[in-house]
């Protein structure tokens, strides 16, 4: 899972999109992340390749991380287009601004609220989103709101985590009894009740699919660092009792690894044929 957006999305959260980002402290939970999200980025340059981006577009990164997909994302679509990055996490956009380079690519701390500022009055002709609408809790709303901003030809490509994987909802209450501290961000839903979403905010579902992945962590330091990164630090291993967490090492070894076994869901969705040449008169 990654952990692109924190923050409940449904709040009126409100950010200076042409702000200039303060110098800031990058934390190691913010490091961890760019070292040890891989299974997220391999499975978003899959996405990358679904989307269908194309040279001269303008493209909306929502959740970008640190940066590595947007990059990519800047590559395809060519000096003529532009990418914009949005994440509410300054740390993580730090981190992606110590390698933007290209200058049709540019970072914004922001949240799914401020994205009409970040478009400038442009139609919007991809939002891209990896991993990160099971941060989102009103995610009809947040669609409604990526429907204004789209071409009436553009679309929006979404992969996201459909429920909590097993193993990490066991970890987490090794250190947190309740879990609400560590999982309550998340805003898992299923495929089903995603397309009831789309559909709710006056889009035309073109693709979804529903799959299992599984990510390989060699070690349990490894395990418990990219969790701790994920949850941005509310998961915290120091809070396990040791015989605790050997019975959990012991139990879940599975021949020197530990494996996370997640159901996620991806999905395409555009304005309606009817409504979209609407928007062209």
């Amino acid at each position: 899972m990654s952990c692109g957006l924190p923050r409940n999305l449904d709040a009126d959260a409100d950010v200076d999109a042409d702000a200039t980002l303060p110098a800031i402290t990058v934390p190691p939970a913010a490091q961890a992340y760019r070292r040890g999200s891989l299974w997220q980025k391999g499975r978003g340059e899959r996405l990358i390749e679904l989307a269908g981006v194309r040279r001269g577009e303008l493209v909306l990164d929502l959740g970008c991380g640190t940066g590595g997909l947007t990059q990519q994302l800047a590559e395809l679509v060519g000096p003529g287009g532009r990418v914009v990055g949005i994440d509410p996490d300054e740390a993580r956009i730090a981190l992606a601004l110590e390698t933007a380079v290209a200058p049709n690519l540019e970072f914004q701390v922001g949240t799914a609220e401020t994205l009409g500022e970040i478009a400038r009055g442009r139609p919007v002709d991809l939002v891209f989103s990896n991993f990160v609408f099971h941060w989102i809790r009103d995610k009809r709303a947040v669609l409604r709101r990526l429907r204004g901003l789209l071409h009436p030809a553009g679309r929006i490509v979404v992969q996201c985590v459909s429920s909590l994987p097993v193993l990490v909802g066991e970890l987490s209450r090794l250190a947190d009894p309740s879990g609400e501290r560590i999982l309550r961000d998340f805003a898992f839903e299923d495929a089903a009740a995603i397309a009831h979403h789309v559909e709710g905010a006056g889009l035309q579902l073109i693709r979804l699919e529903e799959q299992q992945g599984t990510h390989v962590y060699p070690t349990l330091d490894a395990l418990l660092t990219w969790w701790r990164a994920t949850t941005h630090d509310r998961f915290d291993p120091r809070a396990i009792e040791p015989a605790a967490l050997a019975r959990f090492a012991e139990q879940h070894n599975e021949g020197g690894a530990f494996l996370v076994h997640e159901t996620f869901c991806w999905f395409e969705a555009r304005i309606p044929p009817a409504h979209a040449w609407g928007r062209r008169g």
